[in-house]
């Protein structure tokens, strides 16, 4: 296995949640030195945000004994945060990431035809960089108002660019996995929304087509919002993003999506261990493993539904 850690550390991650990423991957390592006895695991770490910010903070390494889990770990700890004082560097590049971890594994010249390669992209909020990039995901069938029948439309989104780079990674043979991390609300921040998680301005992702007939504009807007409902779409969320737009699998093994609510370091801890674990074959506490293997069949079949429509 060949194993790309990408981290965000955009803007919207503070000093304290960097360093609480940074001391619960490097824990990981430490805590379960002992089971990397006998493997032959190749792991890098990388560190994204905005525009120029992905950078490899860790070179690919060979863990094959305790020794080098330890020295792994050892070397997490000795990283420090990209710059973001450039433009747009404090931004959340996801389509950038994706595209910048798929190039180390050709650096690292691990074959992903013949290996089994994965990308570990953890993230705290939806893509805010590449967003004018507007692109057609899927189709869908509306029944237009006035006996006029139905019609097929695209659905767009500016979103197209990470679910674009994240079918590269796929299709290049890559295992896509995901930690989105859900953002906890700022006393007083009346801009928060609970319900999508975000504290940005409110993003029309997926806009009604226009339609005119013999002339007139026809208003479709109520029968788009249902079809998109019933196709599982669910706006601006978060978890929208990476469950139907980031994880994926180019063959039958199942990509994990192990949310973690909040910079808690128990609970930061806990999510990253349980990802890990399966990822890399190393054992973690029974609860965790069996909370995990729960989720992962969870995904399955919702991957199964988004393979489906994605096929149409």
């Amino acid at each position: 296995t060949a194993l790309v850690i990408s981290i965000d550390t955009s803007g919207s991650i503070d000093a304290t949640e960097f360093e609480l990423q940074r001391q619960a991957y490097a824990a990981f390592f430490s805590d379960n030195a002992a089971g990397f006895a006998g493997k032959d695991l190749s792991v890098t770490v990388m560190y994204w945000a905005g525009a120029g910010v992905q950078q490899q903070v860790v070179p690919w390494t060979t863990l094959d004994s305790a020794g080098a889990a330890q020295g792994f770990a050892d070397a997490i700890l000795a990283t420090s945060r990209p710059d973001l004082s450039g433009a747009g560097a404090a931004q959340t590049g996801v389509a950038r990431a994706l595209d910048a971890s798929v190039a180390l594994f050709a650096q690292g010249q691990h074959f992903c035809s013949v290996i089994s390669c994965v990308i570990d992209i953890s993230g705290d909020g939806t893509e805010n960089l590449d967003v004018s990039v507007v692109s057609a995901i899927d189709t869908v069938t509306v029944e237009l108002p006035g006996g006029l029948g139905p019609a097929d439309f695209n659905v767009q989104a500016p979103w197209g660019t990470p679910f674009l780079a994240a079918l590269n990674a796929i299709n290049s043979g890559i295992l896509v996995n995901a930690l989105p991390i859900i953002p906890v609300p700022v006393p007083g921040d009346p801009n928060f929304d609970v319900e999508t998680q975000d504290s940005s301005p409110a993003i029309d992702f997926f806009p009604a087509p226009d339609l005119t007939v013999n002339g007139n504009p026809i208003d479709i807007s109520a029968e788009w919002a249902a079809a998109l409902q019933a196709l599982g779409y669910d706006q601006t969320t978060l978890l929208e993003l990476f469950y139907s737009r980031i994880i994926g699998s180019p063959d039958a093994r199942i990509p994990l999506m192990i949310v973690a609510n909040g910079f808690t370091a128990q609970e930061l801890g806990d999510k990253i261990a349980q990802k890990l674990s399966l990822e890399l074959g190393i054992p973690v506490p029974e609860p965790a493993v069996t909370l995990l293997l729960a989720i992962a069949g969870l995904t399955a079949l919702l991957v199964i539904r988004r393979r489906t429509r994605r096929a149409r």
